[in-house]
Order: structure tokens, then C-alpha cells, then sequence
């Protein structure tokens, strides 16, 4: 069964509007084994959105729509659905007497434009809305499933559920298996180049991959009509090749962020941390106390954007900010053993970089960062020339300097530093 989602109200064009209703509904019927094939946003037209609701209905078996179902004249949802199936749209006396009567216990007239929630298209099963007063609507023509659903969170949410057990999971024929790798320290474009030639191949599993500052998730989706049992190896089939090539750069499957996973390392290995940060302005040292339990491995850190604060609190010589500048290995490796020595953590982790818009030089652009951790066994760094706005090249910074922690965690036994 294959799934469009349909979100209905001029307002949701707005830019600063997000559409959180078609997520939560892409990942209950994701887990059925349902595939959201697309969603749409329209607005309040009624022409518009009966040959959306037409089309949509010609494509998927499934077709959800959200919003529009309220008194007011531009409220046509209702309407524009009966079009688009050609039924009518029948007045239910019961659902406005029952209007009325919720109304009259909170000590209320109910308006008379309530009135119109009274229709219903011809043939549809109507959906308790025991939040608001706007009924949901089921119909099913025996070639595609249409569910109309109010449109505030709240209110969709349990209308939506009440159906899915009701009339849309039994009708899912598909066992569905999901595994999702997370990934840091590689761009997007380098993590498919290095495993499209592999996920290519497989029609099933369904592979998606996102991208987010400092971040990459991969997903595989595997499906089968007869048991979970294939569903699984399906999926592990291309996850497992996938991980082969992507390995060194994979922090966590599932949902497990990476300040977790760094903050879990430090604690097995029972060492501690320390920051030093100049362009991310205490970005990193957020990310890691964003943990719970990162007490006891974080010490604390240092916001050195000045370089006055880098001299005199941080250590670092003025003979290497004026022969290599703020923004250098030299100095990103100073900051470190600054960091690591003031708090007598295990490991000191610095960065420094021209976040932009300005700032740069030819030798040196917006997005340049340089990232060093400093440890008992010696200094490790990492040059990186970011993309994107200056908030994106922030967390990136974090994120790849938090990945530098990992991979040197990575190398030290569980109990303890070689």
C-alpha cells in the first residue's frame, strides 16, 4: 500500500510554518510497512484541492489529509473531497445536536456556522473528535482509502489513531524491518559516492539518506509479504554491506546521538574531557553537558574568542599566533594542552576557524576550522574547510571535533589509556 499525505490551509504556505502532522503520520504507517510516496501542502481552493485529492487518489491506495474540516467559509475540505470521489455531501442531524450538547456543558451557544461540520460525504464512516469540534471522515471506495483528519496536532492525533488500528494497520499486508546507521566526519555527497554502486542494486531495501549539520543517517527499509524473518534479512543483507564501506565513519545505529556515544566512551574508559573554544563560542562544551551523566566525565572549558583570552588564560605563546595566526594548527594544538592542563583533564579538544560571513583572507576562507585534541599520548589534528551559514559551520565544528574524541577513543581498551 502506498500513502499521500494532503495538507489543507492557506496558512501552511506561510515559510515559517512546519507541517508536523504528515511526520507523525509517515512513521506510523512506515512502521505497517506503508510508504509515504509523497505529501502535499494546498491551499484554501477549492478547486485546487479537489484535483490534488483526484490525482492523489489515482496514484496511492492511501491518501490522508489534514486540515480544513473546521465551520468557517474556508473550511472546504469536506466539499472539495466530495468532488474530487463524486459523492454527495449528506447533513447528519446527530453530529449537530451532539455539537450543541458539548457546547451547552461548558455553558455555551453553539454558533450557528457549526452547523456545516453536520456534513458528511456520502458513504464515509465519521471519526470521533473528542478534542475539538470537527468530526474526521474514513472513505473507502474499495480503490483508495481517504482519511480526512482535523488539522491541529492535538486534535489529529487521536482521530488518526482510532482509524489506523480501525481500518488502516489490518489493511497493511506488508512485514517491515528498518535499520538506520549514523554517521559524522564524512559529507554527504562522499558517503553515497562510496556505497551508491551497493544500495543501487536493491529495490528492496528502500534506502534513504539525510543530512544534517555534522551528521549523515542512512536508512534501509526492507519489506516482504511473508514474514519479518525475510523482512530482517533483507534488510541486514544491504545494512551489513553498506557498514563494510562506511565503517570508520559510523558513530551509532539508531537513535543515539553523538555526544552520547562520546560521553559513554569517556566513561568506560574512565577518562576525562576538556574544551577550548574560540569560533563555536561554547557550542561544543553545550553539545557534551547536553548529556545527561557528562559530569562525571567533562571538566569543563574555555570560550577563548580573544586572542588575549587564548595568551594569558589558555597558554598559547604569542610568538605562534603571530607566525601562524589565530586560526592554525599550531594554535588549535595550544589551546588543547591549555585546556587540558588548567582542568588536569585526560583529554584537552580545541577549535578554531572563521565562521563568517567575514573575517576571511585569500589564504585563509569562511568555513576554514581547525580542530586539535590533546592527550598523554600526543596531539591529534583535524583541518576541515566548511559550507553553509555561519551557524552551519558552528555545529559542523562541533560535531567533527567531537568525531576526532571518538576515533581517539576508538583506539584505547575499555579499562583504561594503553
Amino acid at each position: 500500500m502506498r500513502a499521500i499525505f494532503i495538507a489543507v490551509g492557506s496558512e501552511m504556505l506561510d515559510l515559517d510554518r512546519v507541517d508536523s502532522n504528515s511526520i507523525y503520520v509517515a512513521r506510523r504507517l512506515r512502521e505497517k510497512g506503508i510508504l509515504m510516496d509523497m505529501k502535499v501542502v494546498v491551499g484554501d481552493h477549492m478547486d485546487n484541492l479537489s484535483w490534488i485529492v483526484k490525482k492523489a487518489c489515482q496514484r496511492a491506495q492511501l491518501v490522508v489529509i489534514s486540515g480544513g474540516l473546521g465551520p468557517t467559509e474556508d473550511d472546504i475540505t469536506r466539499e472539495a473531497v466530495a468532488t474530487a470521489l463524486k459523492k454527495e455531501l449528506l447533513f447528519r442531524e446527530e453530529i449537530v445536536a451532539d455539537l450543541q450538547e458539548r457546547f451547552r456543558r461548558r455553558g455555551l451557544a453553539m454558533p450557528e456556522i457549526n452547523a456545516r461540520q453536520g456534513f458528511v460525504i456520502e458513504g464515509a464512516e465519521v471519526l470521533s473528535n473528542l478534542v475539538g469540534t470537527a468530526p474526521g471522515l474514513y472513505c473507502d471506495d474499495g480503490n483508495c482509502k481517504v482519511l480526512l483528519l482535523p488539522g491541529p496536532p492535538n486534535e489529529l492525533l487521536p482521530v488518526f489513531e482510532a482509524a489506523f488500528e480501525k481500518f488502516i494497520a489490518p489493511a497493511a499486508n506488508y512485514h517491515i524491518v528498518s535499520r538506520t546507521f549514523k554517521l559524522t566526519g564524512i559529507s554527504e555527497s562522499e558517503a553515497d559516492s562510496r556505497c551508491a554502486d551497493v544500495y543501487r542494486k536493491y529495490r528492496n531495501p528502500v534506502t534513504t539518506i539525510l543530512a544534517s549539520p555534522g551528521m549523515i543517517e542512512l536508512h534501509f527499509l526492507g519489506r516482504s509479504k511473508n514474514s519479518d524473518e525475510e523482512a530482517r534479512r533483507l534488510t541486514d543483507e544491504l545494512a551489513e554491506k553498506v557498514r563494510e564501506r562506511l565503517k570508520d565513519f559510523i558513530f551509532a545505529e539508531g537513535d543515539v546521538t553523538l555526544p552520547e556515544v562520546v560521553v559513554a566512551m569517556l566513561r568506560e574508559r574512565g577518562l576525562t574531557l576538556a574544551v577550548a573554544e574560540s569560533c563555536t563560542g561554547g557550542g561544543l562544551g553545550n553539545l557534551v553537558t547536553s548529556v545527561p551523566g557528562s559530569s562525571q566525565v567533562f571538566l569543563g572549558g574555555v570560550i577563548a574568542y580573544a586572542n588575549s583570552v587564548k595568551t594569558g588564560v589558555l597558554g598559547v605563546r604569542e610568538e605562534t599566533l603571530k607566525r601562524h595566526g589565530a586560526v592554525s594548527e599550531a594554535t588549535a594544538a595550544e589551546m588543547a594542552a591549555g585546556a587540558r592542563r588548567l582542568t588536569g583533564a585526560a583529554i584537552g579538544l580545541a577549535i578554531t576557524g572563521i565562521a563568517g560571513p567575514g573575517g576571511d583572507n585569500p589564504k585563509k576562507p569562511v568555513g576554514l576550522v581547525h580542530m586539535s585534541l590533546s592527550a598523554g599520548d600526543g596531539v591529534r589534528s583535524l583541518r576541515q574547510i566548511f559550507s553553509g551559514s555561519r551557524e552551519v559551520i558552528k555545529l559542523r565544528s562541533e560535531f567533527y571535533a567531537l568525531n576526532l574524541v571518538r576515533e581517539y577513543l576508538n583506539q584505547l581498551p575499555v579499562d583504561g589509556v594503553r
